[in-house]
């Protein structure tokens, strides 16, 4: 639970009401009750006052530290319920279920071991915290536990409250097991792949049908006013960057294959890229015009999965704010027009405007799906959370990204500049969280990328990510022209930061190995 366990450090508190017993409150006492009682109960047994007491006089300083702070003193309450509920005097709670579970595990032992049980005699050793069949021990206080309850803490005798140490013979061998065939996996795709080119594998089948389904719905439904129109899943398959001269496009085409032609159409306001027997995956006007002087420099690669093009500006040194027309501001670029910073608790957003932009100016609508941002003649961004289904699934009137009603903005004003400041607050632990995960959220950050258990976390907006590595491909053809690129944060890189590189050895390895490919081709 992090440092709101801390709630708990050091406290003998079988029953979950030491520090109410303490300033002698009651569990239903308010905020300002705790400061008036904290403040009698400190006066009484200070020690610098006859009769005090240091050690009673640190018991009132802890108890208030922790009820005195209102997260703290939630995360107490909670926890006093599941001891309530989970020990009285000696008994442990008894629950009904179980017995599915019981079954598996004699199943596993006569396989296995060769374990021979008779059906006429069960004797069975029962959880001592749920009442379920116990299929393990905890290594710290030999308490018998079950699986479900190896994932929250107990105590038992002598030894405090603490997360079960649990003996699991071949764990080590499995998981690696796992990564190995994981690994086979990889290369067998890998030699198919190599042996044909045109070969998909069942994520790639997926997405193909997906992407089809998606484009001729739009075709269908909107006609010519597709080209003007922003939907992510079609937006998600190109990502684009730019310089001073260049505007640079880089597009994963879900359905190209090495034998079929890939048809490219560009003049100074229209961009269209379709595959031979396929919808376009591209058919936009762009938002910005273009140079008919120079020529467009494309790009792709032998299965014709990945198309490039360097679309040469017509005023060099405008800076465009989207590609497309009907695209949000920054939508899909390499280098947004904001920094982002997020932990577990908080996502930070910081827009730098001019300095004569006002507070009347500005319009932000921090919602429960989207954020929309609106700057007077400046700024218009729109973007979506990631959201896990599987738990909005289990409670969608329950499941929030952020707490709306937390969140807020404000603008601040700095030297030579205005710096819009949006806060998004995400909601307080679920019950689930806390007693499950260890206060670990079901968030973005720690989501499995795609059964990737190495790479885990997803960007907080959807918007963002990037599916197809199309980043690197960016980064590796703005370095080749400027000698310099943006580099953003990768969502599974929790140390990392966003920066700007000018030394080819601080590029990302997969930007290194575009960025050679493109000096081979060019020799």
């Amino acid at each position: 639970m992090g440092t709101k366990g801390g709630a708990w450090e050091g406290v003998e508190d079988l029953e979950g009401t030491l520090h109410y017993d303490v300033l002698g409150i009651e569990r239903k006492a308010s905020a300002e009750e705790v400061k008036r009682a904290f403040r009698e109960k400190a006066r009484l047994h200070h020690p610098d006052k006859r009769g005090g007491c240091a050690e009673k006089f640190a018991q009132v300083k802890r108890a208030y530290d922790v009820l005195g702070d209102e997260e703290r003193r939630k995360v107490y309450d909670t926890w006093q319920k599941h001891v309530e509920f989970r020990h009285v005097k000696g008994v442990a709670g008894r629950f009904d279920g179980g017995e599915d579970l019981m079954l598996d595990e004699f199943e596993k032992k006569m396989t296995l071991d060769g374990l021979e049980v008779d059906p006429y005699t069960q004797l069975v050793v029962v959880c001592e915290v749920c009442g379920r069949p116990a299929t393990t021990q905890c290594w710290t206080c030999k308490m018998n536990i079950c699986e479900f309850c190896t994932l929250k803490r107990h105590w038992k005798g002598e030894f405090g409250l603490h997360w079960p140490l649990v003996n699991k013979p071949g764990h080590m061998l499995e998981q690696l097991g796992r990564k190995e065939m994981e690994k086979k996996r990889l290369e067998d795709a890998r030699r198919l792949e190599l042996e044909d080119p045109n070969f998909r594998n069942d994520f790639e089948l997926k997405e193909i049908r997906n992407f089809k389904d998606v484009a001729y719905e739009l075709i269908q439904d909107l006609g010519d006013q597709a080209r003007l129109t922003y939907d992510l899943r079609i937006a998600k398959y190109y990502m684009w960057a730019q310089t001073s001269s260049y505007v640079y496009l880089a597009v994963y085409v879900p359905t190209g294959y090495q034998d079929q032609e890939v048809s490219f159409e560009c003049n100074t306001r229209e961009v269209k890229l379709q595959p031979e027997k396929s919808p376009p995956v591209i058919h936009r006007v762009l938002d910005g015009a273009i140079s008919s002087e120079f020529p467009i420099q494309v790009r792709r690669s032998e299965d014709n999965r990945i198309f490039t093009a360097a679309l040469p500006k017509a005023d060099p040194g405008e800076s465009w704010k989207r590609l497309f027309r009907g695209d949000p501001d920054g939508a899909r670029c390499l280098e947004p027009p904001y920094t982002i910073a997020e932990d577990k608790d908080n996502v930070i957003l910081e827009v730098e405007l001019p300095f004569w932009i006002e507070a009347e100016d500005v319009d932000v609508s921090i919602g429960s799906h989207h954020l929309l941002v609106r700057v007077k003649n400046q700024l218009s961004l729109s973007k979506t959370y990631w959201r896990n289904r599987a738990e909005e699934k289990k409670n969608p009137e329950k499941y929030h990204v952020v707490d709306v009603d937390e969140s807020m903005w404000c603008l601040d004003e700095e030297e030579s500049s205005k710096c819009l400041l949006i806060n998004l607050v995400k909601p307080p632990l679920t019950e689930s969280e806390i007693r499950w995960k260890k206060g670990r959220r079901n968030d973005n950050l720690n989501a499995e990328r795609n059964g990737d258990r190495v790479r885990k976390g997803f960007r907080f907006f959807v918007d963002d990510e990037d599916d197809f590595q199309l980043e690197s491909v960016l980064e590796a053809l703005c370095f080749l022209e400027t000698g310099s690129a943006f580099v953003p944060k990768k969502p599974w890189d929790h140390g990392g930061t966003t920066k700007r590189v000018s030394d080819v050895e601080c590029l990302p390895e997969d930007a290194k190995d575009v960025l050679g490919t493109l000096l081979d081709s060019d020799l």
